[in-house]
């Protein structure tokens, strides 16, 4: 139910841009290779290329920030989850009282044609929330607004303390669509801030990365910055 809304926690950029690494342990490789890279043997080679201490520092207060920043990104996706839970645990609840009273409804108006296109019985059930939202919300006020209804109602226990109770669950659940909404805008905002910050890290990292491969044939020194090196015998 409504969980098409939901989005993946790498976020659409990343997914796309970094195949087969979450953001998270692509900011734990850069972070393992920059704060390497400052060991004495690795940094002299670098600096001869032009990295230095100082770029490797700045890179590591960047590395801070994305840190905080994944992390206010997960806790926006968890917050919207909660939020869409309670949507579908609300809406789960007032289908399932909706589902019985249109079915007892059926039998009780059964070839009223009047009644069945007023209250809405004699077309399909729908889905998306909009249409569902307006089909529930009408078969309560029809019934309402007509005395008939109403009494033919009441002979199979649809009375007015049931449909008000529907009627103010109808109402929170639009509080709880617009939460969640809200919620989906802010997951997403913090994943596109995220990923804006990660894409202007991303490439002094792969040139680090770049220049280590070139200057250290030593394959120790390229693991100790995170760059696995395939060995002789090793499975392809």
């Amino acid at each position: 139910m409504e969980n098409s809304e939901n989005t993946n926690l790498t976020g659409g950029k990343l997914a796309a841009k970094y195949q087969y690494v979450s953001a998270e342990e692509l900011i734990a490789k850069m972070k393992t290779a920059f704060r390497n890279a400052k060991e004495p043997e690795i940094l002299n080679e670098l600096e001869t290329v032009g990295i230095t201490e100082s770029n490797l520092d700045d890179y590591l207060l960047e590395i801070a920030d994305l840190e905080q920043l994944s992390q206010k990104q997960i806790k926006e996706y968890g917050e919207q989850y909660a939020e869409t839970d309670k949507f579908n645990l609300k809406r789960i609840e007032i289908d399932s009282l909706y589902t019985r009273h249109r079915n007892l409804a059926k039998i009780i108006f059964k070839g009223d044609r009047q009644s069945n296109t007023t209250l809405g019985i004699d077309e399909g059930r729908k889905r998306a929330f909009a249409a569902w939202f307006q089909q529930v919300s009408n078969f309560y006020a029809q019934i309402l607004a007509n005395p008939d209804f109403k009494t033919k109602a009441e002979t199979v226990n649809i009375k007015d303390p049931d449909i008000t109770a529907q009627q103010t669950a109808l109402e929170q659940i639009t509080a709880l669509k617009a939460s969640q909404k809200k919620e989906i805008g802010e997951a997403q905002k913090a994943t596109d801030t995220r990923d804006e910050a990660l894409d202007l890290l991303y490439p002094k990292y792969t040139q680090l990365i770049g220049f280590a491969k070139i200057l250290f044939p030593d394959d120790q020194t390229l693991e100790k910055l995170g760059i696995i090196v395939k060995r002789e015998g090793d499975l392809l």
